[in-house]
């Protein structure tokens, strides 16, 4: 639903939701992360008034600088799917070369496959710009703010600490001396380096990123020393080139085997990973970010279920999602290697999108 199509009703005739009392109109949001500012955005622009409390001094990922990206092969501009919950979104770049990789096989697909973002708070980084976006549209961020979710209406503080199942570890490189361009980003696909997960070679505006993203339990020391053994592959050495490591990247990310049951959980409205809405996949979590908080704030607006928007919205991808992380849990470097294959040494994105119909990368 567009921001026009909004409807409000009077305060007076409002449920009296968390984070809001008789003697105060103010909206709470916990958290000044991506899914937190999205639902800021929208109730700001919707005449509400927002306060967003943060309790880091400044926004930006926990994971510190880093490039991600925004999937752009689903039938639908990654850009324009965003822009329908409200948020615009500057990118650094567009990949238009993706190459992935096995142990054994590599198969590259051309076109623009990802829109490429800036992590991490600094300027032109898609916290920076949400947090823009909000403040223009009327919100207050407060920093250094404690955060009770008994005091909030939305709860956007991030993968809780005892159900992390998602680890990142890696490094950023400077821009001088990487081969890297930056419309091109490398992903592999091997269990020794990235258990059930992935390691990607991305590029950025201020520092390239090299990391593993798994799945499970896994310390987050042992898999930055699986880090250290892909720097040591000829293709990642060539990519790197005579770059300089600048500086370490620690992740954790949550996702849950059914969302709607936790956004039917009593309480605070959780978005984002604070509700363990991520894709269980591939860890793209900046659509589902977005889309719950968005979400989170159509609900307070309208009096409508969270969890009933969330399924108006998602359908069945998040067990879809769940499958496909079942199958990668149980995946070898044998199926990595089949898979890609299969897929073939080259292709164009449109055959890429038809192909993964049926698949999970």
């Amino acid at each position: 639903m567009w921001l026009t199509e909004l409807r409000t009703t009077p305060c007076d005739d409002r449920i009296n939701f968390g984070g809001r009392d008789g003697a105060s109109t103010t909206i709470r949001i916990g958290g000044a992360g991506v899914a937190g500012l999205a639902a800021a955005i929208t109730l700001a622009r919707a005449g509400e008034e927002v306060e967003v409390l943060e309790m880091k001094a400044r926004v930006g990922s926990s994971a510190g600088p880093h490039t991600e990206g925004i999937r752009n092969y689903l039938g639908h501009d990654g850009l324009e799917e965003l822009a329908r919950f409200g948020v615009r979104v500057q990118p650094f770049s567009v990949a238009r070369r993706t190459v992935r990789r096995s142990p054994r096989f590599t198969s590259e697909i051309t076109g623009p496959s990802y829109h490429l973002v800036a992590r991490g708070g600094g300027p032109g980084t898609l916290e920076r710009q949400l947090l823009q976006q909000a403040l223009d549209a009327g919100a207050t961020v407060r920093f250094k703010a404690k955060v009770r979710p008994e005091e909030v209406s939305i709860l956007a503080t991030g993968a809780p600490r005892d159900q992390v199942n998602i680890v990142a570890a890696g490094y950023r490189f400077s821009r001088e001396g990487s081969n890297l361009t930056d419309e091109e980003i490398h992903a592999l696909f091997d269990n020794t380096i990235a258990p059930r997960g992935y390691l990607c070679v991305l590029p950025g505006p201020v520092w390239q990123s090299i990391y593993s993203c798994a799945w499970g339990s896994i310390e987050y020391n042992e898999l930055l020393r699986k880090v250290d053994a892909a720097l040591q592959l000829d293709w990642v050495r060539n990519l790197v080139g005579a770059a300089k490591l600048v500086g370490k990247i620690y992740g954790k990310g949550y996702y849950a085997d059914d969302p709607y049951s936790t956004a039917s959980q009593p309480g605070p409205l959780r978005v984002g990973e604070a509700g363990g809405i991520q894709d269980a996949v591939g860890g793209y979590g900046i659509q589902f970010a977005v889309a719950s908080g968005h979400l989170a704030a159509r609900s307070l607006l309208e009096g409508a279920p969270y969890v009933e928007l969330l399924r108006k919205e998602f359908g069945e991808a998040f067990e879809i999602s769940r499958r496909g992380r079942g199958w990668l849990d149980r995946a070898t470097n044998d199926d990595y290697d089949a898979f890609l294959k299969k897929l073939g040494p080259t292709g164009t994105l449109e055959d890429y999108s038809k192909w993964r119909e049926s698949r999970f990368f």
